[in-house]
This record gives structure tokens, C-alpha cells and sequence, in this order.
């Protein structure tokens, strides 16, 4: 450190530390860890990349470096050296050590390094937007089908792909060529153009992980036949982005396109998702090309579309690619609940429906809490389309399985209908529910059955079991990310003539209830895209989801680090109340 460095008696602001670059090293270190330090408007580390410098936050004296999982590394404060320029000087947090202080200092050391001069360029399609449909083809053969035309994919394609690397063409150019060639007439094509203007449109849906990267100075640039005006639109109206835009058929392809734009700009790095016209493309023009690969499919949408329902696949992509960005904790919570949780909910839905339809449900109550998010998704209209019965969210507890009385057993009947109705628990063993039905006769009435079952559900044969896995490596996780803000049921009290739940209050803090939220907001949204198509009418058999569940399982190892604040919380909550 400089000799005669002082603590500042003013706070840094925002666009102080994102107008700045710093020289990254421990204090005592031989030699920088990085000279291209930077702070990115939205939270995220510039020119650097490591596990525990991944985000940072602004308090009223200091800035925290975050790492992946959300927690603080190190707590940053400014230091005026001698020479009047400012160093940020900080205690490591090590993750290592449970994010004590091991003796380390981290320095920030401002430079006159012309990193942040440097601007950066973005692809657009599949990079900042992603279509619904995947497949980019899949566009004409949508409107093939609603215009009644037979073989108007295919030759749309043929047609473009006759003139594409050999001239500079534009969408009305391809009809052009398709009037040209008899396949339709002048007002037929001026309808398709405007269809597939349409479907291009309503297909198209921001990716916020990738459009979080963009500063304001940063430039796009794009391989496409669209009219330029129609992908301005695009940028702005579905990224919320106002960057300067360069367009072309194939400039990045063919190379065409880096010489003229570094010489109005100079560009540091090139983030897109195609090999060879972004990262082989940028790389030989001396452009740092990042490789993004976000809006391919996930390994649970890959399990999903393996077993026959991609349909499913694809909204939970776009569910996926649709996060929001926001605090770490957030992030890494909605993300945990598109790669295993949500996916975990449709697959046991479609298990439900296979068994309400062998057994002939006529009802379907679900276990209160734990199935809070479950309910919403079989009782959305997608599943009421494909024919699961009626769903009532119960309030229930293991309170009430073992002491509810004559006022509950009529609570729980008001919910049923004649024949048998499910009683659906997300996480458990069972026990509960059995002692609820043998202790009250109600076998007749209420079978009970189990999304993710610990294995001591093998002592009570009567309660059906989608999965089976031991609490600690996986029914707790799922239980966490099931968790909501309701209290618990602990009683059932008549108030003149009807019958009502006392709940017991059940409270996370601030933060758990913000990821709370969140969650909740994000399955309105998947269910919203899940109400736009119906189930497919042969379904995968129940092996084949539950193998299916079972492989989506093996990412909790990947998940579970990143929200152990959130379990800790969830665990402390449940054995209080336990204890009660």
C-alpha cells in the first residue's frame, strides 16, 4: 500500500467506481491477480472472473464484493494514497473458512488502464432474445399452418437459403423471389410477410442474464434479413435497449463487418452464441469473443424433451432465460427452481393424472404449505383441459393428522365428492397422513399420496410415492424450495355453523420472504405460457417420468451451496416448530 494512504472521510458513489478500473492483489502479493478490475453499472464484476468476485453492492461507506453464492468476500472501503489517486482496501471474507477474516487484505488499486474505454458488442438473436419455439425454422411451419399453405416452409427456406453469402438481401426480397417462382402470388406474399413478421414477434422474449452485461455505450450487432426498423423495435421494445445497432445479412459471417465497426469504435469484447460468426469471427479481429450458450437447452429441458414433452420444454426454457436480474440470492433461488423444482412439479402432475385417471379421482386435495405452489400448477386450466379433477388446497398439519376431531374430519369431507379423492403431500413419509385416515376411518373416502417420499414411506404400503429419497440429500431441498410465508394449521374451530382453519404464524425475514415472492411470481409466469398449449394426449408412463424426476435430482449437488442460507433458515423455522 502507498505510504501515507488514509481513510476517506467522503463516500464513493456509483458513478465514481463503474467510470474507474482497478488493479486487483492481495496485500503482499508479489504480483496483481488482474489490472482490468472493473464495476458494471448492474451489479457485476468487469474484466475479471472468479467464484468470489462475481457481484458487488454499494452501502453508505464501503462496496461488497459478492461472490456466486451471494454472500460478501470482502468489505471494501476507499483509501486516498499520496499521489491523490484511490485504492478500495478490505478484509478477505474467506469461503473456505466459513467467510472469516484469515489476516488477508484485498486491494483495489485505481489505474489509468484504458479497459473501461473499450466497448463491447452483443449479438442479438439467441443472445439478448430467444424465440419461444427454439427452432428458428419452426417460425415459417407456424405459418404454414395458419395460413392453410401446403409446403410453404420448406420453400421459404429453399428460397433464402438460394441467395444467402451470394447477395445482400432483405425479407421483402426473399417473397420477391417466391413470387418469382410461381409458389404464391403478390397479395399472397404481402399476407405472409406479414404474418411472419407477426410470429417472429410474438416469439421473440428478452434474455435479462445476457442483457444485464450491456452498458449504455456498448454497440449491437446482428446477422439478419429483418427490416432494420422491425429490429430496432426488437431492441428496444422486448430488451429495453437504446445501443447503436449494425445490421446485416452475414457481416459477421463472412467477416465483412469487424473492420467497419472497429474503426468507429474500439471494442474490447464480442459476447454471441454462434461459433463461427461471433467467437471464431471476433477472435480474428483481435476481439475478446465471450461465448454464450444460455439459450440452448438446460439439462432438465433436455430430460424433458427426451421422454416426449418438449412442449413443456419450452416454456420452462423461456421461464428459464426470462429471470430477472436482481440481488445474487434471488438469482441463484429461481434458478434452482427451473432446473429442478418446477420441473419436478410437472413431471409429478403428469404422474397425478395417470393416477387420478386409474383410480378415478373425483377430487384432488392438496397439502397446505408444502404444496403451495404444486396446487397452482394442477389446478392451472392446462391441467383442467387434460382432465385433473377438481383441486382443493387444504389447510392440514401433523397437528391435525393426530388430534383433528369431528369439526376437521368435516372440513377435510366438505372437500370431497363422491368416490375417492387424492390427498397430495409435496415432501414426506406419509406417516401423518395414514395416522389422519386410519385414526378418522377415512380409507374409503381419502387416498394418500406422496411427491417425494422419505424411504421410511415403505412402512405404510397404502400411500403411493412418485419418488423415494432420503431427507437430507433431497427431500429437504425440495421442501425448501417449497417453502411460503403461511402460518401453520393447528386447529379447526366451528364459528356459527361453519367451519374454519387457526393458523399458527410462520414467518420468514426480509430477504427469505423477497425469494419467497419472487419464486411465486416466476411460476405465474410459467404457468401463463403453460395454459397456451395442451397436455399431450400419450403421456410418458410413470417409470418414465419418475426416472425422468430421478435424473433431474442429480443437480441438487450444483443448487444446494447456493441457497444454504435459505435452507439453514427454512430448517431452524421447521424444527421450531416441531418442537411446538
Amino acid at each position: 500500500m502507498a505510504s501515507g494512504a488514509h481513510l476517506l472521510t467522503t463516500s464513493i458513489d456509483r458513478d465514481w467506481l463503474t467510470s474507474r478500473t482497478f488493479t486487483f492483489i492481495p496485500e503482499g502479493a508479489l504480483a496483481p491477480i488482474t489490472e482490468t478490475f472493473g464495476f458494471q453499472e448492474k451489479g457485476l464484476i468487469l474484466g475479471y472472473s472468479h467464484p468470489n468476485e462475481r457481484y458487488w453492492s454499494l452501502k453508505d461507506d464501503h462496496v461488497d464484493i459478492i461472490d456466486y453464492l451471494g454472500n460478501v468476500t470482502c468489505h471494501m472501503r476507499p483509501e486516498l494514497r499520496s499521489d491523490g489517486g484511490i485504492n478500495l482496501v478490505g478484509a478477505f471474507l474467506n469461503p473456505a473458512g466459513g467467510y472469516a477474516e484469515n489476516g488477508t487484505k484485498h486491494l483495489l488499486i485505481e489505474t489509468a488502464s484504458p479497459f473501461r474505454s473499450k466497448r463491447q458488442s452483443f449479438d442479438l438473436f439467441d443472445t439478448l432474445v430467444a424465440r419461444k419455439c427454439f427452432d428458428p425454422l419452426e417460425i415459417f411451419r407456424i405459418v404454414e399452418a395458419k395460413a392453410a399453405l401446403t409446403n410453404f416452409a420448406a420453400a421459404r427456406h429453399r428460397v433464402e437459403m438460394s441467395m444467402f453469402g451470394k447477395i445482400e438481401y432483405g425479407l421483402d426480397d426473399i417473397y420477391d423471389q417466391m413470387i418469382g417462382h410461381g409458389f404464391v402470388n403478390r397479395q399472397q406474399a404481402a399476407v405472409l410477410k406479414r404474418m411472419e413478421l407477426q410470429e417472429e414477434w410474438d416469439n421473440l422474449f428478452p434474455i435479462h442474464e445476457v442483457i444485464a452485461h450491456v452498458e449504455a455505450n456498448d454497440i449491437i450487432i446482428s446477422d439478419m434479413y429483418l427490416p432494420y426498423e422491425f429490429v430496432k423495435r426488437i431492441l428496444v421494445e422486448k430488451c429495453g435497449l437504446k445501443n447503436e445497432l449494425y445490421l446485416s445479412n452475414y457481416g459477421k459471417h463472412n467477416r465483412h463487418i469487424w473492420p467497419k465497426v472497429k474503426e468507429l469504435h474500439d471494442l474490447g469484447r464480442h459476447f454471441g452464441d454462434n461459433i463461427h460468426a461471433d467467437i471464431l469471427g471476433a477472435s480474428e479481429s483481435g476481439i475478446q469473443p465471450i461465448f454464450v450458450s444460455i439459450s440452448k437447452w438446460s439439462k432438465s429441458e433436455e430430460i424433458l424433451r427426451s421422454i416426449g414433452l418438449e412442449e413443456y420444454a419450452k416454456v420452462l426454457r423461456k421461464t428459464r432465460l426470462e429471470i430477472p436480474h436482481a440481488e445474487p440470492a434471488i438469482v441463484n433461488a429461481l434458478k434452482a427452481q427451473v432446473a429442478i423444482n418446477i420441473p419436478l412439479m410437472i413431471l409429478s402432475a403428469l404422474w397425478l393424472l395417470c393416477e387420478a385417471k386409474k383410480f378415478e379421482a373425483k377430487r384432488v386435495l392438496t397439502c397446505a404449505r408444502d404444496c403451495n405452489l404444486l396446487h397452482r400448477i394442477l389446478s392451472s386450466h392446462h391441467f383442467i383441459r387434460a382432465g385433473f379433477p377438481p383441486t382443493h388446497y387444504i389447510g392440514i398439519s401433523r397437528t391435525l393428522c393426530r388430534e383433528g376431531g369431528d369439526d376437521y374430519e368435516a372440513y377435510l369431507l366438505n372437500k370431497t365428492s363422491d368416490g375417492v379423492a387424492f390427498l397430495v403431500d409435496m415432501v414426506g413419509t406419509g406417516q401423518s397422513l395414514t395416522q389422519l385416515i386410519t385414526r378418522r376411518n377415512l380409507s374409503a373416502k381419502l387416498k394418500p399420496l406422496i411427491v417425494v417420499a422419505d424411504p421410511l414411506s415403505g412402512h405404510f404400503p397404502g400411500v403411493a410415492t412418485f419418488l423415494r429419497k432420503d431427507f437430507a440429500s433431497f427431500r429437504f431441498f425440495v421442501e425448501t424450495m417449497n417453502i411460503c410465508n403461511e402460518g401453520s394449521a393447528i386447529d379447526a374451530v366451528v364459528d356459527r355453523e361453519l367451519t374454519s382453519i387457526v393458523y399458527h404464524p410462520y414467518e420468514y425475514d426480509a430477504e427469505i420472504s423477497d425469494i419467497i415472492r419472487a419464486s411465486s411470481e416466476m411460476l405465474d409466469r410459467f404457468i401463463i405460457d403453460l395454459n397456451e398449449f395442451s397436455s399431450p394426449t400419450d403421456l410418458p408412463r410413470a417409470d418414465q417420468l419418475s426416472a425422468a424426476a430421478e435424473e433431474i435430482s442429480q443437480q441438487i449437488g450444483e443448487h444446494a451451496p447456493k441457497l444454504m442460507r435459505l435452507i439453514r433458515q427454512h430448517g431452524s423455522k421447521l424444527a421450531a416448530l416441531t418442537a411446538a
